[in-house]
Parts: structure tokens; sequence; C-alpha cells
């Protein structure tokens, strides 16, 4: 009686030791390319035309500076707003008197 049991046991584990893993995901513990593509979004575009830096999402807010073509670009926030149409909120690397630094500011980007 003891050989089977033994034998009843040893057969179950048998069993779920190849049913399991095939349930499992290709590659188990592993991150998918998509995860992977996520983590890289934030690195920056290049303005393709010039664009003038705005302090606030409103189309009658100040210029803080002109973003010549070329320019890294650093995409923080995307924002719609129903008349004023779709906004940016964007960190660019400026250069003011040999000096650089980054400043933040709204870009609109037209109605969709």
């Amino acid at each position: 009686m003891n050989f089977i049991s033994t034998f009843i046991v040893w057969t179950w584990l048998l069993g779920l030791a190849l049913v399991v893993p095939t349930t499992l995901p290709a590659g188990g513990a592993q991150k998918s390319n998509i995860q992977h593509r996520e983590n890289n979004m934030r690195s920056p575009i290049i303005a393709l035309k010039e664009f003038n830096l705005l302090s606030s999402a409103s189309n009658k807010s100040s210029v803080l500076t002109k973003v010549k073509a070329g320019t890294p670009v650093n995409i923080l926030k995307a924002w719609e707003s129903g008349n004023n149409g779709n906004w940016l909120l964007v960190n660019v690397l400026t250069e003011d008197f040999y000096h650089c630094f980054y400043k933040k500011g709204w870009v609109n980007i037209g109605n969709s």
C-alpha cells in the first residue's frame, strides 16, 4: 500500500511539473518589448520647426522664448483643452549669454 501511495504522489507531482510551465507566458519573468519601449518614451524629440514657448496653456499668454528647429524637446505632459486645442508642457534646453539651462513652457499643437 505504501508503494502505491508513493507512486500516486510522484505521478501527480510529475504531471503537475509538466503541465504548469505550459500555462506560463514564454520567457516567464522577462519583461516584454512593450514595457521596455514605454520606459524609453521619455527620450527627447527634435523640434522640426520654430515655435514659441508660452508661459501658460492659453493663446493670450506671454512668450518665454522662441525655440529653434533642431532643438531637443522633452514632453512632460499633454493637455486637451476644449476650445483652445491640444497643448504640450515641454522642457527645452535654452542658451542665453553662453549659459545653458532648461525652461518649461507650453506649446499649442492645434486642434484634433
